[in-house]
């Protein structure tokens, strides 16, 4: 390799290294400017270190719905049991994915994820290979909270616990800072944003993602029980969400990547949930690639939720 080409590929890696500090150093700067208002309101600061507010609806009565592909700003208590399965993904493979996901308050202001997957592979060969993959973990700030927005800050870090020889994994650490945005438009209606860069810790290589959810809820049959007269509020003022409560979803959600082919993915979801029980619903939904670039040819989620 000559010494040109060397130093070009040289000031090529540290570019992108650069511009994923920046796009860090902006979205956190984001996160710190969004906290200092709240404390002149006596909101985030007075409320940190407040126990678990225990409930799925707003003041005025609006729930909220968990959207698919990302983290609500919302935090609770709850339990996910995902199944996925992806049709020829853009390195030509059959993917299964048992995820069990964790979201979990630890006070009224503050909390954390956490998802451990199993994946399964299968290419076009018929070569299979199956095993744990990167393990994420994320703590999470809800910065404003107000009857009709709610903001959010996370931290998602997903570390290398897959075997990437065997496309288990990434094979390094990639940090993830969101910021993420709920909005109530009334009558049952909710519109979610989520936005933050995807940076490889060793590589650089860096991803601008973002997505949204538009919600539609209502108060369908029990399947259950019959009785609409029970309270669904226990001693403490948690209110849960009714038997019977459905939601419909459109979702989007986009990646682009900042360097290398700076390529771009969109997909559209379409899904559903419906609430079995206070403490149990089920969800179902597919992602199809709506852009020219596409990871996969289309993505079926299922899951079971644990609802605190």
């Amino acid at each position: 390799m000559c010494a040109r080409t060397a130093w070009k590929q040289y000031a090529k890696g540290i570019g992108m290294k650069n511009r994923s500090m920046i796009m860090a150093i902006v979205t956190l700067a984001l996160m710190a400017t969004t906290a200092f208002p709240v404390r002149g309101q006596g909101g985030f600061f007075d409320e940190v270190f407040e126990p678990v507010h225990h409930t799925h609806f707003t003041e005025s009565g609006t729930p909220f719905v968990h959207p698919f592909n990302f983290e609500p700003p919302q935090i609770h208590q709850d339990a996910f049991f995902i199944y996925k399965y992806t049709d020829n993904t853009i390195d030509g493979e059959n993917e299964h994915e048992a995820e069990a996901h964790l979201d979990w308050a630890l006070t009224k202001r503050l909390g954390f994820v956490l998802a451990a997957p199993l994946l399964g592979l299968e290419d076009a060969t018929g070569t299979q290979s199956a095993g744990f993959g990167d393990i994420e973990f994320g703590p999470r700030a809800m910065l404003i909270n107000q009857d009709k927005f709610i903001l959010a800050a996370n931290l998602f870090m997903t570390f290398p616990t897959g075997d990437a020889t065997r496309d288990l994994g990434a094979g390094e650490t990639v940090i993830s800072p969101y910021l993420t945005t709920w909005h109530d438009l009334g009558n049952w209606n909710t519109l979610l944003f989520n936005f933050g860069p995807n940076i490889g810790l060793e590589s650089g290589e860096t991803s601008m993602t973002y997505a949204l959810s538009l919600t539609h809820s209502w108060l369908g049959p029990e399947l259950l029980n019959d009785d609409h007269d029970i309270d669904h509020s226990d001693e403490g003022g948690h209110q849960h969400f009714p038997p019977g409560m459905t939601s419909l979803y459109l979702e989007m959600t986009g990646e682009s990547e900042l360097g290398g082919a700076e390529r771009t993915f969109i997909e559209l979801m379409p899904g559903i949930s419906y609430v079995l029980t206070e403490h149990a619903e089920l969800r179902f939904g597919v992602l199809l690639p709506v852009s020219n670039m596409q990871r996969f040819d289309a993505q079926y989620f299922t899951s079971f939720t644990w609802i605190n």
